[in-house]
């Protein structure tokens, strides 16, 4: 039912609204009981939502309805709207269901399309409205980008690798310099948005140690020179620490993972290593996130408090960490897991709010992304409500009650739909 200014709900249950009773180009009102823009909590919780954007936040969202009468008022009840999570970090075409090879082996392009389709709707489903998508094959999820019923998608198409180097089966093999270049110069005729390099090996593919590096310096350096000739950003993929020195002076604009592993798989990155990333410009896309009670592997057990600790003196001392889930490439990083990672960010040292922040604006920031993560007039009109107050208990960005992408809502299977 939609809720007009005559008939606003006191209670403190969220309030539905039928799904097709508004289109998202109607101009609305939309009421919380609180509202976070991205950056902080807004003192009066409302905002104003019409074509696709926000029109109007706080006090000013306000004005505008009292201006005009006949704009729809929605009450919402005890919920909080935030902007639409960034997912910096997933794998579309990848499912969990055992090694990274054996999700894409024998799998059709047309396969890997849709299930890259039914991902990315389970991510939107969960709150994350952007995702940047680090690793295909064959370039498939170039064709989600221009989907309305999914979340903005940026991607990188499969990513740059050595002969047999980490995730080679997903086709970007490079043999030397010149197809480096060539690799670089393609994905940007194709028009993927972002370069996805393997700075070093990875844990999932045996061919390479995820300590070790794949690339020189210099190999990078003419990844990144290429990339940013045309504007376009590089993410490297780093776990050694001499991989992650080398990306940094390379002037890569992430660094996924970033779990400071050397030879003997310890984890004791120099103090100069992380004043380094701290004063840097490079962004740290931490690997975050898991579902409740996982059974997780061994190995990452081990690793999780060391690498929390090392990601916390890079924050304590100014650096940028944002969320890259790396959602895809087990059962206990499902395409919606990103709401989690908040419990790893705090741990790491930051309060809700920064967490919260890390998880939207600062997402968005770190993608070049001016109009995502926030909720601010003009911005697009992504948005999530979620039961409770997440900048003071961290598991209410997990109870998402209801998603608007481009100022629409998304339709949510077994829940209560909150409309506007």
């Amino acid at each position: 039912m939609l809720v007009h200014r005559e008939q606003m709900t006191t209670n403190d249950t969220p309030c539905s609204t039928n799904p097709s009773s508004l289109t998202n180009t109607e101009v609305r009102l939309l009421r919380a009981r609180r509202l976070f823009d991205g950056t902080e909590v807004v003192s009066v919780p409302s905002v104003a939502v019409g074509a696709g954007t926000f029109l109007a936040v706080g006090a000013a969202a306000e004005a505008m309805a009292r201006a005009d009468p006949t704009i729809p008022i929605v009450e919402l009840g005890d919920v909080t709207l935030v902007p639409g999570l960034v997912d910096c970090h997933q794998h579309l075409v990848f499912n969990g269901e055992g090694t990274l090879e054996e999700q894409v082996a024998g799998r059709s392009d047309v396969e890997l399309l849709e299930r890259a389709r039914g991902n990315a709707r389970r991510a939107l489903v969960g709150g994350v409205t952007t995702i940047r998508d680090l690793g295909d094959r064959n370039f498939v999820t170039l064709g989600l980008r221009n989907d309305p019923a999914l979340p903005t998608i940026v991607c990188s198409g499969p990513p740059i690798t050595p002969v047999q180097g980490h995730c080679w089966y997903l086709g970007g093999e490079c043999k030397d310099r010149s197809t480096m270049i060539e690799s670089v110069k393609r994905r940007i005729e194709m028009g993927c948005d972002v370069i996805k390099i393997m700075a070093t090996g990875g844990a999932m593919t045996p061919t390479t140690p995820m300590w070790k590096s794949q690339f020189g310096r210099r190999d990078l350096e003419l990844v990144v020179s290429e990339a940013h000739a045309a504007g376009v950003r590089v993410a490297a993929h780093c776990h050694g620490l001499t991989g992650i020195e080398d990306s940094i002076a390379a002037g890569v604009d992430t660094i996924e993972h970033c779990t400071f592993v050397d030879e003997s798989m310890q984890i004791d990155p120099d103090p100069a290593l992380l004043e380094l990333l701290a004063t840097s410009d490079t962004v740290i896309s931490a690997t975050l996130g898991v579902v409740p009670n996982a059974d997780l592997p061994p190995p990452m057990l081990a690793m999780i408090p060391r690498v929390t600790a090392a990601l916390g003196v890079v924050r304590q001392r100014g650096g940028r960490i944002v969320v890259g889930s790396d959602a895809g490439i087990a059962p206990f990083k499902p395409h919606d897991v990103m709401p989690h990672a908040i419990h790893d960010l705090i741990a790491i040292g930051m309060t809700e709010t920064e967490a919260l922040h890390a998880m939207t604006s600062g997402g968005a920031a770190a993608l070049g992304l001016a109009s995502k993560g926030i909720i601010a007039a003009g911005a697009d009109a992504d948005l999530v409500a979620v039961a409770g107050d997440p900048t003071v208990d961290a598991e209410a960005i997990t109870r998402v009650v209801a998603v608007w992408k481009g100022g629409r809502e998304i339709e949510r299977p077994m829940a209560d739909p909150v409309t506007a």
